[in-house]
C-alpha cells in the first residue's frame, strides 16, 4: 500500500520533509493548523513556500488536515477567522496536489449533544468548504472522532457514532466527499473497529494511522498500544481500501537525530502493516 506520514507546517517542516524522504516516504499529509489569522496574500506566500519545500525533497502532498475550531466550540457557533482559514486551507491543499482535506466534524454541545443540530450545522459548514474544494480540485474527508477523556468536562463528539458519520457523508451524495478513518480514535470507542470499517466501506478515502491503549488519544506508533492490526488491516482489504496508510504519530521531542530515527521507525511500522494487508 501507499505510505505517508503527517507533518506539521511549522519551523521544522523542511527538516522533517528531508527525513521523510530519506526514510522512504514519497507522500505526506500536511497539518495546516499553525498559519491562522493571515491575509490571502500571506496564505499565497505560505502555499508557494510549502510547494518549494515539497519539490526540493521530491515529495507529494496527498492529503491535508486543516483544523481551526476547538472541539469544545459548539457546532452552531462560527468564527470569521476560522471560516476564512478553513477555506484558504482547502484552496492551499488543492494547489499542493492533495486529493483530500480531512475535516473534524463539529458537535452541538450547548444544545445537549443534539445529533440533529450537529448534522445540520456540519451540513452547512461542509457545503461551504466543498464548494471551494470542487472549484480548485480536491475533496473533503470527514473524520471519525471519539470520546476524549483528556477534555474536562469529558465530551461526546458527533462522529464518535459511526452511523452519524456515514449519514453525514451520504447526505451529500457527492464523490468529492468521503471519510477519513482514524484508527486511534476508533480504538478509544467500545466497539469492534474492524466491524465499523466494514460498515463505512468504500466511503473510506484516506486514513490516520496511530495507536493507543484505549484510554487516551496518545498517537503512538503502530507497535505500541492494543489495536488488533491483523483484524483492522483485513477489514481495510475487505472494503477495497487502496489509498495511503498515513501515520499520525507524535514525536515528543524536536531533537533532529530523534526526529530522523522516529521517522524511519514509522516507515518500518507501515511496512509491517502493509504485509498484514497482503
Amino acid at each position: 500500500m501507499r505510505k505517508a506520514i503527517q507533518l506539521a507546517y511549522d519551523d521544522l517542516f523542511d527538516l522533517n520533509c528531508g527525513f521523510a524522504k530519506k526514510a522512504g516516504f514519497k507522500e505526506i499529509s500536511i497539518i495546516l493548523a499553525d498559519i491562522m489569522d493571515k491575509t490571502q496574500d500571506e496564505w499565497d506566500r505560505e502555499i508557494d513556500k510549502m510547494g518549494e519545500i515539497l519539490s526540493k525533497h521530491g515529495l507529494w502532498c496527498s492529503q491535508s488536515h486543516p483544523y481551526f475550531y476547538d472541539l469544545r466550540v459548539s457546532s452552531e457557533k462560527t468564527m470569521d477567522n476560522c471560516e476564512f482559514s478553513m477555506q484558504q486551507a482547502v484552496r492551499a491543499s488543492a494547489k499542493l496536489g492533495a486529493e483530500w482535506c480531512v475535516f473534524h466534524p463539529r458537535t452541538s454541545i450547548t444544545t445537549g449533544f443534539s445529533t440533529k443540530q450537529a448534522f445540520e450545522d456540519n451540513r452547512r459548514s461542509i457545503s461551504t468548504y466543498l464548494e471551494v474544494a470542487k472549484k480548485y480540485g480536491t475533496g473533503i474527508a470527514i473524520e471519525n472522532l471519539s470520546i476524549f477523556s483528556e477534555f474536562v468536562p469529558m465530551i461526546l463528539t458527533y462522529s464518535c457514532v459511526t452511523e452519524n458519520l456515514v449519514e453525514l457523508c451520504d447526505s451529500f451524495n457527492d464523490k468529492s466527499v468521503g471519510i477519513c478513518w482514524d484508527t486511534g480514535h476508533a480504538n478509544l470507542m467500545p466497539y469492534d473497529q474492524a466491524e465499523k470499517i466494514r460498515l463505512v466501506g468504500e466511503r473510506i478515502k484516506c486514513t490516520h494511522i496511530h495507536n493507543n491503549f484505549g484510554i487516551r488519544d496518545t498517537h503512538l506508533t503502530p507497535d505500541q498500544g492494543n489495536i488488533p492490526w491483523e483484524k483492522v488491516m483485513h477489514a481495510f482489504k475487505q472494503v477495497g481500501y487502496n489509498g495511503s496508510l498515513c501515520l499520525e504519530t507524535h514525536c515528543r521531542y524536536n531533537e533532529p537525530k530523534l526526529l530522523e530515527d522516529f521517522t524511519r521507525y514509522n516507515y518500518n511500522c507501515l511496512e509491517f502493516l502493509d504485509r498484514l494487508y497482503k
